[in-house]
Formats: C-alpha cells, sequence, structure tokens
C-alpha cells in the first residue's frame, strides 16, 4: 500500500477541521434549537426530528439510516471519493447529534428564534462543509443527483420541492400550522 503524501495528510486534517466545526454548527442548530422547538427543517434531518417525536429515536442515527438508501441510489452519479469523505463527515455529525448535545441545554425561548438560529447555526455548519466538497449526506446527495439527471431543473427547485415536502410533513406530525412556518424560516 502506498504512503499519502504530506500534502493529502494536511488536506485530510483540515477537511477533519471543517467537518468537526460544520457539525458543532449544524448540531447546535438542529438539535439544541429545532427539536426543542418541536419543528423540523427540511431535508433528511427534518425527517430525523420528525422519527424522534414519534418513536424516540435518536437524530444522528436515524439521520444515518435514512442517508443509506439515499446514498446507495446516489453512489454511481456521485463518485467513491465524495461518497467517501461524506461518510466521514455523517459519521462526525452523528456523534456531535447523539452523543455530545443531548448532553448540553435545550433553548426554550421564542419558537420564531429557535427557528432564525437553526437556519443560521445550520447554514454556517453545511457551509463549513460543503467548502471542502463533502456533505452530510441525505438531500443533498439527492438533489445533486436530480440535477444530474435533469440538468434543466435547478438546484433551488429542487430542494425547494423535497424540503416543502418535509416542512409539510413536520407540520402534521407536530400537529400545529406554526411548525411549518418555523420549518420554513429555518430553512430560507
Amino acid at each position: 500500500m502506498k504512503k499519502p503524501s504530506a500534502q493529502a495528510v494536511k488536506n485530510f486534517a483540515i477537511d477533519t477541521a471543517y467537518d468537526i466545526a460544520g457539525s458543532i454548527l449544524f448540531a447546535i442548530g438542529i438539535y439544541t434549537f429545532a427539536k426543542s422547538a418541536d419543528f423540523a427543517p427540511g431535508g433528511v434531518s427534518g425527517l430525523a426530528l420528525i422519527f424522534n417525536h414519534l418513536f424516540d429515536v435518536p437524530i444522528g442515527t436515524m439521520t444515518l439510516v435514512l442517508n443509506i438508501p439515499i446514498v446507495l441510489i446516489s453512489f454511481k452519479l456521485l463518485g467513491k471519493r465524495f461518497f467517501l469523505k461524506s461518510l466521514k463527515t455523517m459519521i462526525i455529525s452523528t456523534f456531535f447529534l447523539d452523543v455530545v448535545f443531548p448532553r448540553l441545554p435545550l433553548y426554550v425561548g421564542n419558537s420564531f428564534l429557535a427557528a432564525i438560529f437553526t437556519g443560521v447555526f445550520v447554514g454556517a455548519g453545511l457551509a463549513l462543509i460543503y467548502m471542502r466538497g463533502s456533505s452530510t449526506g441525505g438531500s443533498d446527495f439527492l438533489i445533486i443527483s436530480i440535477k444530474k439527471l435533469v440538468p434543466h431543473l435547478s438546484i433551488g427547485q429542487i430542494t425547494l420541492f423535497t424540503d416543502a415536502v418535509v416542512i409539510i410533513l413536520g407540520g402534521l406530525v407536530f400537529k400545529n400550522i406554526d411548525a411549518m412556518l418555523y420549518g420554513a424560516i429555518s430553512t430560507f
């Protein structure tokens, strides 16, 4: 087996640092704010929050489980390198969602503020992760795959549709129209 170059080791270390920082911010948004305010933002993490609400399953683990079929479907389109980088990111994110943040206090204030801060923290976390060419999996894989298969649709259109489905489902599960509105606010 060939020894990795110094540059490859450096890139791996930088990728991992971005994954950790991004996953911490992502977990703050999902666990500390969205979970406590009983709404589901878009994407697979929103679905995981719905499952957590219904069946009390860990959010990170549920996200990982929901990612399996999406990753298997999109693996061929997105490639091995993107898959491996994203798998590392998914595992790091799951660790923070299921091990670290359940031990920290939840935000129990205003739900509108929780929606805004969910969007800020999740957006900042994902931006850090995307900057290094990785993903937390989930709807990112699905959206990029759909875009490759149907190039005339914009990423924005595909994202809007997939997020809307999850947000509406969240409103139905949480039995609250406000849950849909908070999900939409956090996603914007």
